[in-house]
């Protein structure tokens, strides 16, 4: 099944530049909020196909899925996490929403937050947090899956390391410094040092950049919702909607790794 092919693929080759990410941030008039990443994996499915992983037997149906994993059960119930740790975890999900027919594929993380100063240290460790709980291994226990999944087999193409699956989304993401307070937000390029030693040395870094030439750049997307209109903002490929409460930012690898900072954004509302 395609499903399966793809993650395969990008947890064992690493073919990220398969994959376009979204983060969105969503902030509330008292300063708590949403965090969300976005992988979509629709392009991933269409290599696939052309692999020949697509089943040609038209007898047989395609999958359609959309499904969530509440992290509760998983957190509440782990001795590996910290207490800070469980509190940022624990009203989290991750949802699958799947078309095998049309090439559809996306992984949505959903970590709510009490107040945006704590957006920072979620950004940068949640995912080591997740792949604490063991919440992709113990899916294969059709209990757990019953009282986490609303759907019983919606975990069986999970990865089973999201953090395996998220290392090379952004290779540059060590070189910059995040930082979000009441009314201003941040992304700034600091270690230039780290930057090129990456791009130099690291294999994965190599292998991104190769793969992009032949199967497209990987598109990144980092949008924030603001409780109030925006008062000024600066960014690569910037978007502004009407009510300028929706602020996007926009830009590519290849761009981020030519001109890191392309990665840089910052607002005020």
């Amino acid at each position: 099944m395609k499903f399966k092919l793809a993650i395969a693929f990008v947890l064992i080759l690493g073919y990220a530049s398969c994959i376009d990410t979204e983060e969105r941030v969503i902030i509330n008039k008292d300063n708590s909020g949403t965090y969300q990443l976005t992988m979509d994996m629709g392009n991933m499915l269409k290599m696939v196909s052309q692999m020949g992983g697509n089943d040609k037997d038209a007898s047989k149906t395609h999958e359609k899925k959309d499904s969530t994993i509440y992290f509760k059960n998983f957190v509440d119930t782990s001795t590996k996490l910290s207490a800070e740790e469980k509190d940022m975890l624990r009203e989290g999900s991750l949802r699958i929403k799947a078309d095998e027919d049309k090439n559809e594929m996306n992984l949505v993380i959903s970590l709510p937050f009490k107040n945006i100063s704590q957006l920072p240290k979620l950004r940068q460790t949640y995912m080591a947090a997740l792949d604490k709980t063991g919440v992709m291994n113990q899916l294969d226990n059709k209990k757990q899956k019953n009282d986490n999944m609303d759907q019983p087999d919606a975990g069986d193409d999970m990865p089973k390391d999201m953090g395996a699956a998220s290392k090379s989304l952004n290779p540059a993401a060590d070189a910059f410094t995040f930082s979000a307070a009441p009314g201003k937000i941040s992304n700034k390029f600091t270690n230039k040092e780290l930057f090129e030693t990456k791009v130099a040395q690291d294999s994965a870094v190599q292998m991104m950049q190769s793969l992009s030439a032949m199967m497209g750049d990987m598109n990144y997307k980092t949008v924030f919702v603001l409780p109030k209109p925006v008062k000024k903002y600066t960014g690569n490929n910037a978007e502004v909607s009407a009510d300028k409460k929706t602020v996007t930012f926009k830009t590519t690898l290849s761009d981020l790794l030519n001109r890191p900072t392309a990665g840089e954004f910052e607002l005020e509302y």
